[in-house]
C-alpha cells in the first residue's frame, strides 16, 4: 500500500516525516503546557460527568494519542469537554439509578457507543451533519449548558448541600440554602476563580488551572482547612488504566446508543468548528469525514481504557495553539505527561479542595456563556436572537438532553418556516445596464409592458408551492395593465418536486384560460429533465423555456410585435 493510501486513514504519515528539530521542540513545549491545563480540567470534567477524577485523565490520555494518529487538524486537542461531560451525566444518571459501580461502567460504555457512531458517520461521509444545528440555536444551547454547569458547582463553591432539578430549581436551592454556606469554602472558591481570571488577563501563557490546583493542595496543610470542614478530593486511584470492554447490559445498550447520538451531534458541531477555526488561522484544511473517524477512534479508545466521552474542545485547542503547537506531536507529548501523572502524581492531589475543582469548572465554562454574541445578534435584528434565547431557555427549563432535542427541533422548524415562506420579486429592467432587478428595491426599474416577470427567491418545493402560487396570483391581480404573459425565473430552484410541478401545471391552465402565456427562464438542467419526463415541456412549449431572462423578454417582445402586425394586417 502506498504512503498516500495509508495517509488517508493515518494522516500522521504525512506530517511526521516533515518534523524538524525546531517544530519538535515547539511541540514538546506546547504539549507540556497543555498537560498543565488538561490534568486539572480533566479531573474537573470527570466531576461534572459524575465519575471518579482519574476517568477524566484516562479520557485525555487515550483520546489525544489516538486522535493524533488519525486526525487531520494540526492543533485540535481531543479530550473530555464541559458539554460532553454534562450531557454524559444527563444520559447515564437515569439508567444507573443510583448504582455507582454501574454508573462508571455505563459512562465508559457511552464513550464506546459515541465512538462507534462517530466512526460510522465518518465512513458514511456524514460530516455535513455538523450543519444541522443553526449557529444561533447552538450558541443558545451552549449558553444554557454553561449556566447549568456553573450552578451545579454551587455546592462545591459554598459548602451547601447539592440541589436537584432544572436550572431554576437549582438557583432557588442556592438562594434558600445560602445561610448554611461555609465561609472558608466560599473564600477558597472565590480566590481560585479570581486567580484564574487574573492570570488569564495578565499572564495568559501561565497554566492558571494548574497554579490554583497546586496552591489549593498546599493551602490545606498551610491553613489546616480540614479542621474548618473543607471537603477535599480524597484518595484517587493511581496507575495506568487496563484495556477492557465496558460490560453494559443488553437491556441498556439501546438507551446508551440513543442518548449518545445527541451527544455526538453537539460534539460534531463543536469539534469541527474548533478544527476549522484553527485550520483557517494556519491556512490549512481539515477533512470533516476523517475528523469524525478520528474522534470516533479517540472515543473508542477512551471507553476501552475506562474513560469518558471526548471531543475537540475550543479551550484546550486554543491553549495548544497559543503554546506554539505545530503538529499533533504536541498532543502526543501531552498524552504522555497525563500518563505520567496517572502513574506517579495522583497521590499528591488527594488534599485538593473540592471548591478548587468547582472553581476550575466555572472558569473553564465561563467563556461558553457568550454575552458578546448575544449582543451581536440583537444588533443584527435578523431574528437570530430569538433562536438563541428560546434554545437557552429550553436547556434551563427542560435539562440538557431534552434541551438538545428541543434545540434540534427548533432548528428544523426554523428551516422549514424560512423555506416555506420565501420572499418573491417582480423584476424590471434597470436603466442602460439592462440588468433585471427587484422593482421593490429599485422603483426606477422599468417593467416590460404586458409582461410580469416573477422570481421566487427560494427553492420551490412542496412546503411553499401553494404560497408561491398565491403570491403570483396577487401580483397578476395588482397589475394595472393587461397581461399577455407571465415569465417565471427559476434560478433559485435547482430542482423541484411533484407538488411544485402540479402547482405549475394548474397555474399554466389558469393563465391559458385567461389568455395569458406562460414563459420560463433560468431553468436548471435537473428541472428541465423533470419537465421533459412529465410532459410539462410539451404542454408549455419548448419554445417558451429560455436560458436567461434577457432571451425570454426578447422572444416575448418579438411575439408581441408579430401579433400586433398580424392584427394590423387583418384590420
Amino acid at each position: 500500500m502506498s504512503r498516500r493510501a495509508i495517509s488517508r486513514f493515518f494522516p500522521i504519515v504525512d506530517w511526521l516525516p516533515d518534523s524538524t528539530p525546531k517544530t519538535i521542540r515547539a511541540d514538546v513545549i506546547a504539549g507540556i503546557a497543555l498537560a498543565g491545563l488538561l490534568v486539572p480540567e480533566g479531573m474537573a470534567y470527570a466531576g461534572i460527568a459524575g465519575v471518579p477524577p482519574q476517568m477524566g485523565l484516562y479520557a485525555a490520555m487515550a483520546g489525544m494519542f489516538v486522535y493524533a494518529l488519525l486526525g487531520t487538524s494540526r492543533q485540535l486537542a481531543v479530550t473530555s469537554t464541559s458539554s460532553s461531560a454534562a450531557m454524559l451525566a444527563a444520559l447515564v444518571a437515569p439508567i444507573a439509578v443510583g448504582d455507582s459501580t454501574r454508573y462508571v461502567v455505563l459512562a465508559s460504555g457511552a464513550a464506546t457507543a459515541a465512538g462507534i457512531i462517530f466512526l460510522v458517520g465518518g465512513l458514511l461521509k456524514l460530516g455535513v451533519v455538523s450543519e444541522f444545528i443553526s449557529k444561533p440555536v447552538l450558541k443558545g444551547f451552549v449558553f444554557g449548558l454553561a449556566l447549568t454547569i456553573m450552578v451545579k458547582q454551587a455546592h462545591k463553591l459554598t459548602g451547601i448541600s447539592a440541589g436537584q432539578g432544572n436550572f431554576f430549581h437549582l438557583v432557588w436551592h442556592v438562594i434558600t440554602s445560602f445561610k448554611e454556606a461555609n465561609l472558608w469554602v466560599c473564600a477558597i472558591g472565590a480566590i481560585a476563580i479570581a486567580v484564574m481570571f487574573l492570570l488569564g488577563a495578565f499572564a495568559p501563557r501561565v497554566p492558571s488551572a494548574l497554579v490554583v490546583l497546586v496552591l489549593g493542595v498546599l493551602s490545606v496543610s498551610w491553613f489546616g482547612l480540614k479542621q474548618h470542614d473543607v471537603d477535599v478530593v480524597g484518595t484517587i486511584q493511581a496507575g495506568m488504566p487496563s484495556l477492557s470492554l465496558p460490560r453494559v447490559g443488553e437491556d441498556q445498550v439501546a438507551d446508551i446508543f440513543m442518548g449518545a447520538i445527541g451527544i455526538v451531534l453537539v460534539l460534531t458541531a463543536e469539534s469541527l468548528a474548533a478544527g476549522r477555526t484553527f485550520a483557517a488561522r494556519h491556512k490549512s484544511e481539515i477533512n470533516p469525514n476523517q475528523e469524525l473517524c478520528a474522534i470516533g477512534g479517540a472515543n473508542i479508545a477512551s471507553g476501552l481504557f475506562g474513560g469518558i466521552i471526548v471531543g475537540g474542545g475550543m479551550s484546550g485547542t486554543a491553549a495548544n495553539d497559543s503554546g506554539g503547537a505545530c503538529t499533533q506531536l504536541s498532543t502526543i507529548t501531552s498524552s504522555i505527561f497525563v500518563g505520567l501523572t496517572l502513574a506517579y502524581l495522583l497521590p499528591l492531589i488527594s488534599n485538593l479542595p473540592e471548591a478548587v475543582l468547582g472553581a476550575i469548572v466555572v472558569h473553564a465554562v465561563a467563556h461558553l456563556a457568550d454575552v458578546g454574541t448575544l449582543k451581536y445578534y440583537v444588533k443584527l435584528r435578523s431574528g437570530s436572537i430569538w433562536g438563541e434565547l428560546v434554545a437557552l431557555f429550553g436547556v434551563l427549563q427542560m435539562g440538557i438532553l431534552k434541551g438538545l432535542i428541543f434545540a434540534v427541533a427548533l432548528t428544523l422548524v426554523a428551516v422549514m418556516r424560512r423555506l416555506s415562506a420565501p420572499q418573491d420579486s417582480v423584476l424590471g429592467r434597470l436603466g442602460s445596464s439592462g440588468n433585471f432587478v427587484d422593482v421593490g428595491r429599485h422603483p426606477e426599474a422599468e417593467q416590460i409592458p404586458h409582461l410580469l416577470i416573477f422570481r421566487p427567491n427560494g427553492m420551490l418545493f412542496f412546503a411553499n408551492a401553494n404560497r408561491i402560487r398565491s403570491h403570483l396570483r396577487e401580483f397578476t391581480r395588482q397589475s394595472d395593465r393587461s397581461l399577455h404573459a407571465v415569465l417565471i425565473n427559476l434560478e433559485a430552484s435547482p430542482e423541484i418536486d411533484v407538488t411544485s410541478l402540479e402547482m405549475l401545471e394548474q397555474l399554466r391552465s389558469e393563465l391559458e384560460g385567461s389568455g395569458v402565456a406562460l414563459y420560463f427562464a433560468r431553468v436548471a438542467d435537473r428541472v428541465r429533465d423533470f419537465f421533459d419526463r412529465s410532459g410539462f415541456t410539451e404542454r408549455v412549449g419548448s419554445n417558451r423555456i429560455f436560458p436567461g431572462v434577457d432571451s425570454a423578454v426578447d422572444a416575448f417582445l418579438k411575439d408581441g410585435a408579430r401579433t400586433e402586425k398580424l392584427d394590423q394586417t387583418h384590420a
